[in-house]
């Protein structure tokens, strides 16, 4: 590893921060920052603090396993004990400015780990994930199974944010399937009743007009990394899901809900406007 001048002009800020950031370190926190990465032989840094630690960074540049620890120290939660939205803030940032150089900062079992990727400049904070506006509840008929797809949301979040992509994707393709199979029952007026085939949900879901051309070219996407739950599929892929990757499938998934939750949601006729208007 060897980051270019600017990413380590970027990286000295984002360890000492300014005046105004939420993440300002003193000369003695940096000290105890490099310390915890394991640098030895780092002093005080009381004044000028930024050109002090760019320096550091540029003495040991050529030095891989002393940047990683660096990299990966900057996203430890026991580096912000009782401020976690700092952490999350950081982390951020950090894996804006790695994505140029093909570095992305994840999490396995609750700690940092640092992977590689192709560089790229659509940075991972440019692409945030796409908000829940609705709730299951909105969209599945049935209470249970409502309760059933919930659960199987949190987790599929819980594989994501945990460094788990291939179970995350896995979960958020069960959960796609759960929730297109409940609304194409519910809708079911007559004829064969549909099945719980994705591809076939998916498909009716485009014909019946439930999701735009968008959402349902992603599901089929999704749908495809569904079938990595088979091994030997993604044995003979040669392929394996990335942070993402995941991020598209969240976004599809959520997308799909709050169509579906606007899909049950009748629109106010003018008639019951005018009604209510004479009851008040």
């Amino acid at each position: 590893m060897e980051l270019d001048d600017n990413v380590l002009d970027r990286l000295a800020l984002l360890i000492c921060g300014d005046d105004g950031s939420r993440y300002y370190r003193t000369g003695s926190e940096i000290t105890r920052f490099f310390t915890a990465a394991g640098w030895r032989r780092v002093k005080d840094l009381d004044t000028g603090r930024y050109r002090a630690v760019l320096e550091t960074l540029r003495d040991r540049r050529r030095d891989s396993e002393a940047l990683k620890a660096v990299l990966l120290r900057l996203a430890d939660p026991r580096e912000y004990l009782d401020d976690d939205e700092t952490r999350v803030l950081v982390t951020q940032e950090l894996n804006e400015l790695l994505a140029v150089e093909g570095y992305q900062v994840i999490y396995r079992s609750g700690r940092p780990a640092l992977i590689t990727q192709t560089p790229t400049m659509n940075r991972p904070a440019m692409k945030a994930p796409v908000q829940l506006t609705a709730s299951l509840a909105d969209v599945v008929s049935d209470a249970v199974f409502g309760e059933q797809l919930k659960s199987r949301l949190n987790e599929a979040q819980a594989c994501w944010h945990g460094g788990a992509p291939t179970a995350a994707i896995i979960m958020l393709g069960s959960l796609l399937e759960g929730v297109l199979y409940d609304v194409a029952l519910s809708q079911h007026r007559n004829g064969p009743a549909p099945t719980d085939h994705l591809e076939s949900l998916i498909n009716l879901a485009q014909a019946k007009g439930w999701l735009p051309k968008d959402v349902v070219d992603y599901a089929h996407v999704l749908r495809n990394h569904r079938n990595l739950v088979h091994p030997k599929k993604q044995f003979t892929q040669g392929y394996s899901p990335k942070d993402s990757t995941v991020r598209i499938a969240w976004n599809v998934v959520v997308a799909t809900i709050n169509d579906l939750a606007a899909l049950k949601t009748p629109p106010t006729s003018t008639t019951d406007s005018a009604e209510r208007s004479q009851d008040q």
